[in-house]
């Protein structure tokens, strides 16, 4: 009864917060003010005072890409662990500094698990999504959650809904997906314009899939041929969003979110043992609201998020040998988050911002002997932004403070951190198409629950994980007529130094590990990005996206261990993307590639551990029907063109070639 009294409390706090806001201004303007909408324009990342990089809506559906996790690869300077098929975990890392400090922010609100410290990005669609967004260091937007500071990277979901686009017109969008595999992802969505400047966006999709793909194993006289096993997929996710603009043009946004998922986890195939029964259900649920406002002329801006989350995670494994007879873990995540930010034009150049956010976080569980842990979490950001017509310099600083509590044991001490960030650009004239660039952020993460409090594993005592982040890079944007309009290429070199790293050692045995600070890694690396577009006739139009990351990252621990000056795992030297387009009247066809060199599963380099590197071919074709005031889209993709037969993770086979068919019916 408690829980359930707090969470309905925090929702409604969330919700009436911005009607007290504003209802105690006395309103007395009568006609709404002048506000442009129109089609979403392409965002302008290759001028951005850090390393920005962005997939809009058109790109995403040119890629072989159906989450988020998919789409993330074609980003410079992303590993993606992936285990293969529709429902294969996925976790990002940027720069190689971990999944725990690449930070998520969907419609503009941080995504969070206080248990593993990761997302699962294969939860999240891109059917609905807009964009996506991967900003080094702070985003450019002065006025954000205080949380956002605190990550190395921050990637960005954006949806439709929660853009002033909502209240343009009604329009929906019908879609259904077959392909290789038993794959069947039906989806559909609609916006609807009510009165008094208001509108609600409804949308939903389920992925069905058998993740039976073919896969071979190579072993001389003893190959083998055979079929992915306990692989299947249902999974469902939900939205309804409320957007309403207010007549000082302020605005208040709501976002009910669900996603259910019931998928087999296929195991390791090792000695052509590929037996697996583990199984994992997910039940996600949130509310989030905005609340977003100007003074005074545009000068002053107010921010107010609140976020209120329940997580359910059930996982067995009938095979694990324990008096029980198997493992059957069920465990329950709550999060409650406020945030309010505040920025100020101090005088033409000068922008001043703050933000205060909070947030509670607990742990339930079915384990014996669990502690129950809950964590509270400030974080309080400054930061000054000032711009010439030439250069551009930001400043920010997080103080960050975590206080744990266990209803038995010991809880790991309060840590108060600060840590700050500075970033500069610059041109040498105002009509130069070259642009400098330069940061240097340290950010921190704390231990996760995982981490801390894990039966035997855990322990209370460790420190948290320090990164300093050292970037200087340059960008040419320009643009030109004839075949060749626009053209931009950004190359950042970085160095990131990690101390403390948490990492897991053997303890008594090989089963029972414990959670150490034992590493220190150097991370030298290049990102280099470069889109061009242009038409050679008025019918025919081209784009071309390409990505590189070169990136040595090393273990420097301790100069006598085995793996002094080692490749960390799962790191290549090489990795990038590309992709190319091509319109003509109603027909658009493409070709995409995604390689990795070759990595190292452990921190000890021998041929043992090394894995081969791959490279993924997919092609595309996409024709455009006009029915009445409909659109009727038909798209045909075939994927690893050429059959490479590859792991992103050790001994986790990827799928071959395969197909898929898409229809999407709309009134666009």
């Amino acid at each position: 009864m408690k829980t359930a009294f707090i969470t309905y409390a925090f929702i409604a706090a969330g919700l009436l917060l911005p009607a007290v806001l504003f209802a105690q201004q006395k309103d007395t303007v009568k006609v709404l003010e002048k506000v442009t909408v129109g089609s979403q324009k392409k965002k302008q990342t290759f001028t951005a005072i850090t390393p920005a990089q962005s997939l809009n809506r058109q790109t995403l559906q040119q890629l072989n890409a159906p989450s988020v996790g998919d789409a993330a690869r074609f980003f410079s300077g992303v590993l993606v662990k992936d285990y293969g098929g529709a429902g294969g975990l996925k976790t990002v890392s940027v720069r190689s500094l971990g999944a725990q400090n690449t930070g998520v922010n969907y419609d503009g609100i941080p995504v969070s698990d206080a248990q593993a410290g990761q997302i699962d990005l294969s939860k999240y669609s891109v059917t609905f999504v807009q964009s996506i967004d991967l900003q080094q260091a702070n985003a450019q937007t002065m006025l954000q959650p205080a949380r956002a500071y605190g990550s190395a990277a921050m990637l960005s979901i954006n949806t439709l809904s929660f853009s002033t686009e909502a209240l343009q017109r009604n329009h929906w969008q019908a879609g259904m997906k077959a392909g290789s595999f038993g794959l069947w992802q039906p989806s559909a969505g609609m916006n609807r314009v009510l009165p008094k400047q208001m509108a609600i966006g409804v949308n939903a999709e389920g992925i069905f899939s058998k993740g039976n793909y073919p896969y071979h194993i190579d072993n001389g006289s003893s190959s083998l041929n055979t079929k992915r096993e306990n692989a299947e997929l249902r999974s469902f996710q939900g939205e309804v969003n409320l957007f309403k603009q207010f007549a000082d043009s302020a605005t208040w946004q709501v976002k009910l979110s669900g996603y259910t998922s019931s998928r087999g986890l296929p195991g390791v195939v090792i000695f052509y043992n590929e037996r697996s029964v583990q199984h994992l259900w997910n039940n996600d649920y949130y509310i989030q609201s905005r609340y977003r406002k100007s003074f005074n002329n545009n000068s002053t801006g107010l921010l107010v998020s609140a976020k209120a989350s329940r997580s359910y995670t059930k996982y067995i494994d009938p095979d694990y040998l324990n008096n029980a007879g198997g493992l059957d873990n069920r465990y329950t995540q709550y999060e409650y988050y406020f945030s309010a930010a505040l920025s100020q034009l101090i005088q033409e150049h000068l922008t001043v911002s703050a933000a205060s956010d909070a947030a509670y976080s607990k742990l339930n569980s079915n384990m014996p002997d669990f502690v129950y842990p809950a964590r509270k979490s400030f974080w309080n950001g400054l930061a000054i932004n000032y711009v010439r017509p030439l250069w551009q310099l930001n400043g920010a600083a997080l103080l960050t403070t975590i206080n744990d509590q266990v209803k038995t044991g010991v809880a790991a001490k309060t840590i108060n951190k600060l840590t700050p960030s500075f970033a500069f650009s610059g041109k040498l004239t105002a009509n130069s198409p070259l642009m400098f660039r330069l940061f240097y952020k340290h950010v921190f993460r704390m231990p996760t629950f995982n981490d801390l409090y894990y039966r035997i594993v855990g322990n209370v005592s460790l420190n948290p994980e320090y990164a300093r982040q050292y970037n200087a890079g340059m960008v040419y944007s320009a643009s030109f007529k004839g075949m060749l309009k626009h053209v931009s290429i950004s190359a950042d070199g970085y160095y990131n130094l990690i101390k403390d790293k948490i990492v897991a050692l053997p303890n008594k045995n090989l089963f029972v590990w414990t959670m150490l600070n034992l590493g220190e890694v150097s991370i030298k690396g290049l990102d280099v990005t470069a889109e061009a577009d242009g038409a050679t006739s008025e019918p025919v139009s081209w784009f071309i996206r390409m990505a590189y990351t070169f990136q040595h990252a090393l273990d420097i621990t301790d100069p006598s261990g085995v793996t002094y000056k080692n490749r960390i795992p799962y790191t290549p030297d090489h990795s990038g993307s590309a992709l190319i387009s091509v319109n003509y009247r109603r027909w658009t066809g493409g070709y995409s590639l995604l390689f990795s060199g070759a990595r190292y599963v452990l921190g000890e380099n021998n041929p043992y551990n090394q894995v081969d590197g791959w490279g993924v071919h997919d092609v595309f074709v996409a024709r455009q029907l006009n029915i009445k005031q409909y659109n009727l889209q038909i798209k045909g993709e075939l994927n690893n063109l050429t059959d490479q037969k590859y792991d992103v993770v050790r001994y986790f086979p990827m799928p071959g070639r395969s197909w898929k068919i898409s229809l999407l019916f709309n009134n666009l």
